[in-house]
């Protein structure tokens, strides 16, 4: 009986719901992504937070290592984890021949730059949406390196989806247009990281921080951007209120390389989703 009791009690403290993966086809292509919601019979009207994984990584695998799935069932809203196509078509996933995003930033392979992923992620929320009953004005993206370019791109691109973003460690496409309403977004990376440089000049970002910020300042006609207090390892800068009540906040994180930190310093999953959750969807705007 005490067996049984044990037994229970560790049930009762598991998630309420372990994630699946999930298939579908975009263009007559098959894509994939990871679903974890917070609970079995969950109530509908809950956000939507999509992660975008790095380069080498996959949707899941950054999903769980970076704590979403906890977020989620603590703070009660759907995660997503979308895969980015490989290098090479109809070849296994290697490490020769790994997932990146086609965010346009810098060079990638013709099986990328060919690959609809914008509108993967219009199919994808519009799946989850139908399935789940999510609230479309609370849909939000973060990525992080090749998933923080991305992120980039479709923050001007989905506007009518997409409340707000958090690009870490990744760079604004060269090629990029104005968001149709002002897109609220927390751009951050460590004043380490070979990726994305202070100073820019990358093989893989070339703007500077000081670039991507105000050329976001300039898409959501953002004030002069001010500093914040903060502590001693991270600088913080803010401009708003923006266009259609938007923000492009900065953090800058002392002694940080190319990582999503999750350590005292900062857990970029909680500052995200403080971010996230102060923005929503004008009903008028969203699209379907």
């Amino acid at each position: 009986m005490r067996v049984f009791l044990i037994l229970l009690s560790l049930l009762v403290t598991l998630p309420a719901q372990a994630g699946e993966m999930h298939r579908i086809r975009v263009n007559g292509v098959e894509r994939t992504y990871y679903l974890h919601l917070p609970t079995p019979r969950m109530k509908a009207g809950l956000p939507l937070v999509i992660m975008l994984h790095g380069a080498t990584a996959d949707g899941r695998n950054d999903v769980r290592r970076y704590g979403w799935e906890h977020w989620a069932d603590s703070h009660d809203f759907v995660i997503a984890g979308p895969d980015a196509p490989t290098l090479k078509a109809d070849e296994p996933v290697s490490d020769k021949n790994f997932r990146t995003w086609n965010h346009g930033s810098h060079k990638t392979p013709s099986n990328v730059t060919a690959t609809d992923d914008v509108g993967f992620m219009v199919a994808m929320i519009d799946e989850i949406a139908s399935a789940h009953r999510i609230d479309r004005r609370r849909v939000y993206i973060a990525g992080f390196s090749s998933g923080g370019s991305m992120a980039h791109r479709l923050g001007t691109e989905l506007s009518g989806h997409v409340a707000a973003i958090v690009a870490a460690a990744g760079g604004l496409p060269p090629k990029h247009g104005r968001p149709a309403r002002g897109m609220p977004i927390l751009i951050t990376a460590g004043d380490r990281d070979p990726v994305t440089p202070v100073e820019g000049g990358s093989q893989f970002v070339e703007d500077s921080h000081r670039v991507i910020i105000d050329k976001w300042r300039a898409l959501d006609d953002c004030p002069a951007a001010r500093r914040l207090p903060s502590a001693p390892d991270l600088l913080i800068e803010v401009a708003g209120p923006c266009r259609d009540g938007s923000e492009v906040k900065y953090i800058r994180m002392i002694g940080v390389e190319h990582e999503w930190p999750r350590t005292k310093q900062i857990d970029l999953t909680e500052v995200s989703w403080d971010f996230f959750k102060r923005f929503s969807l004008p009903a008028a705007a969203v699209k379907r």
